[in-house]
């Protein structure tokens, strides 16, 4: 009998942040003369610290803490909104950190004993690979608001993307500990529980948020993959079939969905849905396909 390790693949999430980009050189420019003008400096509570838009996307579970769930189209409908850290993120995500920068360094009276505004630095830093300066501005908003939950969040994130998952491990449940009702660490601390093939401590994580938000197929796809590694497979093919069908030609998803085919006696059924996924971009995907296809009887 040939075994086989079921792979799990699911972002990350940061709070308030850009998705992850390949590391470039990032210097903020000084503060210039104009940032010295007498300007209302805000406090924390006086900035909303989440989005109110709401995402068109199949992944809206996160969408009110995070621009991660956000299509391009629908954020460039957000620069409308003239938030300046709402800009700042926005060319963050988009990888202008010189332009990001210059803008935090034109609003830092106005915001510097504000949070999210020096976990926004952060983030542009841990997006850009400076992950000393990313933890030290990460520190910054934790010292203005102890225990602020998207910087706890966010240092998770940046040790995940180092590969110290125990750290990660710590700063996740710090975080979640801190507010049960924030969705994007409970989301990560499932993540990383999955990672390490501990469903039985993430499966009710992903149901609490996929309740929440019933047709997130990110969320579904958690559920059904938790359920086939307990070896529950009716219950991860009632969650995969909750799935639009489309979705199951993209190798993240169709993968586990035809394994969970084989589990359930449907040989002809889980060949067919493996044939009709598009070839996997990542290497660790093309060798879970390559495993997957073995297991199946020689698919190719």
């Amino acid at each position: 009998m040939k075994f086989l390790t079921i792979f799990i693949f699911l972002l990350v999430v940061g709070c308030a942040s850009a998705p992850e980009s390949k590391p470039v050189v990032a210097v903020p420019k000084a503060v210039p003369n104009e940032a010295f003008k007498k300007e209302k400096q805000l406090k924390t509570d006086e900035v909303l610290d989440y989005y109110a838009g709401s995402a068109k996307a199949l992944s809206p579970a996160l969408q009110d803490e995070t621009l991660d769930r956000y299509s391009d189209d629908e954020l460039t409908q957000f620069v409308e909104d003239a938030d300046p850290l709402l800009e700042l993120s926005l060319l963050c995500r988009e990888g202008d950190y010189e332009g990001a920068f210059n803008r935090a360094s034109k609003v830092f009276n106005r915001y510097q004993k504000v949070a999210l505004y020096w976990n926004l630095i952060a983030n542009c830093h841990l997006n850009s690979g400076s992950y000393r300066k990313a933890l030290l501005f990460y520190n910054k908003a934790l010292e203005i608001q102890p225990n602020y939950v998207p910087a706890l969040n966010n240092v998770g994130v940046m040790y995940s993307r180092q590969g110290q998952h125990q750290k990660a491990l710590v700063a996740f449940e710090r975080a979640y500990n801190q507010s049960r009702f924030s969705k994007t660490p409970r989301y990560n601390l499932a993540k990383l529980y999955l990672t390490y093939g501990m469903a039985q401590q993430a499966l009710p994580i992903f149901q609490g948020l996929l309740n929440t938000s019933p047709t997130d197929v990110d969320l579904l796809n958690a559920v059904a993959t938790c359920h086939l590694l307990l070896s529950d497979y009716a219950s991860a093919m009632a969650f995969f079939q909750r799935i639009p069908a489309k979705y199951w030609a993209q190798a993240e998803i169709g993968l586990n969905v035809a394994i969970t085919m084989k589990k359930l006696n449907r040989p002809e059924d889980a060949r067919k849905t493996f044939l009709s996924i598009q070839s996997p971009a990542s290497t660790e995907l093309k060798r879970y396909y390559a495993s997957v296809g073995k297991i199946l009887g020689g698919v190719e």
